[in-house]
């Protein structure tokens, strides 16, 4: 099921920002709780003094809050997301350092070149095609400085059939208008370390959460790979 930027926009306007945030503690009760869940995948990244982060598909914050509580001293995040309505909800919570949101389009931020010391794309990334994704990515390869550095926090495939099994039902994938089923199936064969490395960053490195459940990848924008 091919999703337009239209029906995306629309979608979480109206249905998916209103039950989001409930959603998603539910989702992770099996992994300790929203809290342990995402300090988890942000637990191999380090964040330096003073840095510009720029969190694409931001959602309704709850990504941002955690790496508001990770950032060091000095540090701005800037939030887009294509969604008034999940931007709504992020914007009434309390993070702990200069964070703004901005509604817009994660493939053209009209950002200079050159300009963010780091870019999150928290759990997004499967929902797009292929052709999305590598706009998505290779925006944020435009927008970060020399030596900066990409986050993604996604999915992941794991080897345990059982745990696929498991991705399968709680995550919803078994149901038909789930138009995340086939971009998710997409991006695991092709692989996220894969289109990270196709666009451009090196010393790729991939961190495996919950035994393969999830994964946080992340990579480098050198001044030999612009």
């Amino acid at each position: 099921m091919e999703v337009s930027k239209k029906f995306y926009r629309w979608f979480y306007n109206n249905i998916h920002s209103n039950y989001y945030n409930l959603m998603i503690k539910w989702i992770m009760f099996p992994f300790g709780g929203e809290s342990k869940w995402r300090e988890k995948m942000l637990e191999p990244i380090v964040l330096k003094k003073s840095e510009k982060i720029l969190e694409m598909c931001c959602g309704t914050g709850g990504a941002t809050f955690f790496i508001s509580k990770k950032a060091a001293i000095g540090s701005s995040i800037i939030g887009i997301d294509l969604s008034s309505g999940q931007l709504k909800n992020a914007k009434k919570r309390k993070y702990i350092c200069d964070t703004k949101f901005i509604e817009g389009d994660v493939t053209n931020t009209n950002y200079p070149d050159n300009y963010f010391d780091h870019v999150f794309i928290p759990h997004a990334i499967h929902e797009m095609n292929r052709e999305l994704r590598l706009k998505t990515l290779k925006e944020a390869f435009r927008v970060l400085k020399e030596n900066g550095q990409l986050s993604v926090l996604e999915l992941d495939n794991p080897n345990n059939i059982f745990l696929r099994l498991f991705i399968f039902v709680w995550f919803f994938y078994w149901l038909p208008f789930n138009f995340e089923t086939a971009t998710r199936r997409e991006l695991m064969r092709i692989g996220l370390k894969n289109e990270v490395r196709e666009v451009g960053f090196v010393n790729i490195k991939k961190y495996s959460i919950y035994h393969g459940v999830f994964q946080t990848v992340t990579g480098i924008k050198t001044a030999h790979n612009k």
